[in-house]
Parts: structure tokens; C-alpha cells; sequence
């Protein structure tokens, strides 16, 4: 077994390594050029200056620890924790942040191997535990203050994106709010209104967190440039029907196959309400629209699923406030003292004017349904019998469901 001893703060080898650490600085920066494509990236000024300072520093800090045999102490890392900080906001990633201290410490031990005398082994061996000691120190905390600013940049950024969305769902001014996340608007987009049943969640189970884990399932199938204002229960979605420098896209489809996927992804119920603006100024109208259009499919009992204007086409426009809508409103008015014939009506009208079906289901004789039927004819002035009564009168049912006074 190899006895490694304790450094001699008076080593000359370490008085020459201390010397020699400008020169070392530059074999170090080289390295990190060699080895670490992200720092080629950055500004010159910022490689001169910066960071050839701080390789500088971390060699005297480790030099200093050495001699006194201890590792740094937390106020001595003040500089290389605000360093961190900075590289993070300047987007280097942090592999690449933790990696340039290994490839100092291999650099610089390296150097002064090379400056070692024979008669110096002792000396060098024993700045290995101090080398390790450092960097188990260092480097945790290094990458504990980039992670810190890494959270506070990503939430930052979050907030500004949930802005933007807000902005474009609610018509007010949002290129500024785009140039300064870097997002190209597209003018024609593809609103998607989600609504999402109970996530699924074990006994037991904490529901925050299974809220959370299906709003993170849902943002994984998210196609890029997607804006999303999304919660566990539902949100709204944009998609990018006109990508700058893409070819056109069928927005349609991609909104029926993404929400599609969101349900296979969210493990719960998913109803989609879905509607298109030609513009950007188009987009709240739109968003009002595939609101409606979700909640129509939704009270009307529609199965999981994506719905546009079509598929409820005629409940959409009996909703529409207006003098027809008022008039089929008062249709049935006199019906609402006579809740037996109101049923009937409903029954009657679902069977598809089936007399012998209505009645089986009313659990009455035929001729009590005739009646009814009569009696509805009188105090509505529509009678269910007739083709044109019974679209009147369905119509006013559905006016009577879906847009109440």
C-alpha cells in the first residue's frame, strides 16, 4: 500500500505551481476549447476576460486549500457559484459548466506533474486527496447555484409563455411578448378547448400529484411551437397553422390526431372542442367558439372525444341569442306547469315519432299517448304529430336545454 503524505504548505513544488498559474490558466482555456463545444459558443471578450479569470482563481483557491488541508469553504466559492449563475443564464449546459472543473483539475494536475523534480513524488502524490477534497466540495455547489437559476429562468420563462397565450386568447398585443421568447407568431391557428376527466390516481395516492404527472403526460405529446394553457382539468390549446419557413399544414388533422394522442396519454375522459382562426385577431372568437362547441358535445351526453361546429351544428345556432331563439323559448312556456307532458313530448320525439316505442317507454296505453300528444298540440300550437310541429317543437327543447334564460 502506497503511504500518500500530508502536503507540506512550504513544498517548493507548490510554490512553483502557484508561479506558473497564468500559464496554466491558458493550457487549462485550451482545453476546455478541445473538449467542450458549448464554450466555443461564447462571446471572445467573455473567454478572455471571464472565465480565464475564474479558471485562475480556482487554481489559487485549490493551491491555498491544499497547503492549509481543508477544502474550500462556502464564502470561498463566491466567485465560481456567481459564475455558474452566469453561465446558466447564458445557456451553457451544465454538463458542460461540471465538466470544464474535472478537465481543470486533470490540466492542472497535470502541469504540475510536469514540475515536479524527482525528489518532489511525495509532494505530488499528497495534492491528490486535496485535488478530490476540492472538487467534492466545488463542484456540488456549482451545480447546486446553476440549478437554482436554471428553476428560476425556467419559471420565468413559463410565466412569460403563459402571458403570450393569455395575450393571444384574450386579443391583446402579444409580438412584443413573442420577440422577447424568441417565438415566430403564425397568423392562422388551430384552437383546441380541452376538457379532461379525474386524473387516474391509485388508493392512496396524492391527488396534487397525479394532477401534476398528467399535465406533464399532456405537454409531452404537445407538437413544437404549440401554445398550451393547460391544467389538469382542461385548458386551451393553439396550434401554429401557418409555421414560418413550413410547408402548410392540414390544421384540422393535426388537431384530430394530437387530441387523439392527449387522450391515450391522459388515461381519463378527454372531450375537445375544436375551431379555427384565420388570423390572429380571429383567435378569441375562436376560443369562445370551441368553448361552446365543448360544452354543447358535453351536455348533450356526446362520448369522449374531438367535436367541431358540425357536429353540433344545429344546438350551436339554436343557442345563438336572437328574436328566434326568444320565440321558441315561449313555445313551450305553457308546458312547464304539465311536467308529465313535457316528459312525453322528450320521449316521443326520441323514438323518432314512434307511437308504440313512446308509450311502452312511458309505461302508458296508446291511447293516453294520443291524448298527451293532443293536449301538448293545444297549448303549444305545434302539434307532434306534424313533421313541421315536431322540428319546432324539438328545437325549442333544445332551446330550452342548452340557452336558458
Amino acid at each position: 500500500m502506497v503511504d500518500i503524505p500530508e502536503p507540506d504548505p512550504l513544498a517548493k513544488l507548490y510554490q512553483r505551481a502557484e508561479a506558473a498559474i497564468p500559464r496554466i490558466a491558458e493550457d487549462v482555456l485550451a482545453a476546455f476549447f478541445a473538449r467542450a463545444a458549448g464554450y466555443q459558443q461564447l462571446p471572445p471578450q467573455l473567454v478572455s476576460r471571464e472565465i480565464s479569470a475564474a479558471i485562475a482563481l480556482n487554481l489559487r483557491l485549490y493551491l491555498h486549500c491544499l497547503r492549509e488541508r481543508r477544502p474550500p469553504r462556502p464564502e470561498e466559492l463566491t466567485e465560481q457559484i456567481g459564475a455558474a449563475i452566469r453561465r446558466a443564464q447564458q445557456g451553457v449546459p451544465l454538463e458542460v459548466v461540471l465538466g470544464t472543473y474535472h478537465i481543470a483539475a486533470q490540466v492542472g494536475w497535470e502541469a504540475m506533474a510536469a514540475l515536479a523534480e524527482p525528489d518532489e513524488l511525495p509532494e505530488l502524490l499528497s495534492s491528490v486527496p486535496g485535488l478530490l477534497g476540492y472538487l467534492s466540495v466545488a463542484v456540488p455547489a456549482v451545480a447546486a447555484s446553476y440549478l437554482h437559476e436554471q428553476q428560476t429562468l425556467d419559471a420565468e420563462h413559463r410565466e412569460a409563455r403563459r402571458a403570450l397565450v393569455t395575450a393571444l386568447l384574450t386579443g391583446a398585443p402579444a409580438e412584443p411578448l413573442a420577440e422577447r421568447l424568441g417565438i415566430p407568431l403564425a397568423e392562422a391557428h388551430t384552437v383546441l378547448h380541452l376538457r379532461l376527466g379525474p386524473p387516474p390516481q391509485s388508493d392512496g395516492a396524492d391527488p396534487q400529484l397525479a394532477a401534476r404527472t398528467l399535465v406533464r403526460r399532456l405537454h409531452a405529446e404537445l407538437p413544437p411551437h404549440t401554445l398550451a394553457a393547460v391544467n389538469h382539468t382542461g385548458g386551451t390549446l393553439l396550434l401554429p397553422a401557418d409555421d414560418p419557413g413550413e410547408a402548410p399544414v392540414d390544421g384540422l388533422a393535426t388537431a384530430l390526431a394530437l387530441s387523439e394522442r392527449l387522450h391515450l396519454a391522459a388515461g381519463t375522459t378527454l372531450l375537445t372542442g375544436i375551431a379555427t382562426a384565420a388570423t390572429r385577431a380571429a383567435i378569441p372568437a375562436a376560443v369562445h367558439q370551441a368553448t361552446d362547441i365543448a360544452d354543447l358535445a358535453t351536455r348533450l351526453g356526446r362520448p369522449p372525444g374531438a367535436y367541431q361546429l358540425d357536429d353540433v351544428l344545429l344546438e350551436y345556432q339554436l343557442c345563438r341569442p336572437g328574436p328566434g331563439r326568444e320565440r321558441l323559448h315561449r313555445i313551450l312556456d305553457e308546458l312547464t306547469q304539465h311536467q308529465d307532458l313535457l316528459w312525453t313530448l322528450r320521449v316521443f320525439l326520441a323514438s323518432g315519432h314512434n307511437r308504440h316505442q313512446a308509450a311502452a317507454e312511458l309505461h302508458i296505453h296508446r291511447n293516453t299517448l294520443n291524448h298527451r300528444l293532443r293536449r301538448i298540440a293545444t297549448l303549444t300550437g305545434h302539434s307532434p304529430a306534424d313533421p313541421a310541429g315536431a322540428r319546432i317543437l324539438a328545437a325549442a327543447l333544445t332551446v330550452r336545454d342548452f340557452a336558458p334564460r
